[in-house]
């Protein structure tokens, strides 16, 4: 409680009765995982010179790290990587930090990770990336970043969808920004839904225009 509501005295006095700094509630939540997912950076380094567990999971699987990227707090996500946290870790969903962010749309956040070493075509529990939640999301920006640092474009979850029938039925200038970067306009998913089918269903006659011209393109390219 004394870390939720940033009272850094509190917490001293606390450490210094000799409170365990990684007790935890029932949801799994430590004094760091409240600081950390309310951006309470001075509590957050008091903690870790406490000896807090920096990757101690709750139990939806997210650490100190993932609490922060989810909020865009940067300053906390710096401490904690500079403690060694792990930008990798997953949650129970198999979703990362960095994945955490991008649906989030903390696009400071997803560039912050990223120039840290983030793997960009890191995929959950369902095969999707951040490149494919940024595209459901219609996140122009984060796609942007994405691309940047070498998304895979291509990259298909379970269910074969790709970032382009996720953006299909989104903003057609993302779409065009998928294209560009080499996504493929003839996939199709396990079920045989394209991209095209996908817009075409939706309703967007601006997405469905442009695919149709695409293809048509590129069949003349041979």
């Amino acid at each position: 409680m004394a870390a939720l509501a940033d009272d850094r005295p509190r917490v001293d006095q606390l450490l210094a009765a000799g409170t365990d700094v990684n007790l935890s509630d029932g949801n799994g939540w430590t004094a760091l995982a409240s600081a950390a997912g309310r951006g309470r950076e001075d509590v957050v380094e008091l903690l870790i010179q406490a000896g807090a567990d920096v990757d101690r999971p709750d139990i939806k699987g997210m650490t100190a790290l993932m609490r922060a990227a989810e909020g865009g707090h940067l300053a906390v996500a710096d401490r904690l990587l500079a403690a060694k946290a792990s930008i990798q870790h997953s949650d129970n969903k198999g979703k990362n930090a960095l994945m955490r962010a991008a649906e989030n749309r903390r696009a400071d956040m997803v560039d912050h990770l990223l120039r840290a070493g983030a793997d960009p075509n890191h995929a959950d529990n369902r095969g999707k990336t951040a490149l494919m939640r940024a595209a459901l999301g219609g996140y122009s920006s984060i796609i942007d970043q994405l691309l940047k640092a070498k998304a895979n474009v291509n990259q298909a979850d379970v269910n074969g969808w790709t970032a382009l029938i996720c953006a299909a039925a989104a903003d057609i200038a993302i779409v065009k920004r998928l294209i560009g970067a080499g996504a493929d306009v003839k996939h199709a998913a396990t079920d045989g839904t394209t991209a095209l089918e996908r817009a075409a269903l939706a309703g967007h006659t601006g997405v469905v225009e442009l695919l149709e011209n695409e293809m048509r393109l590129r069949a003349e390219l041979g």
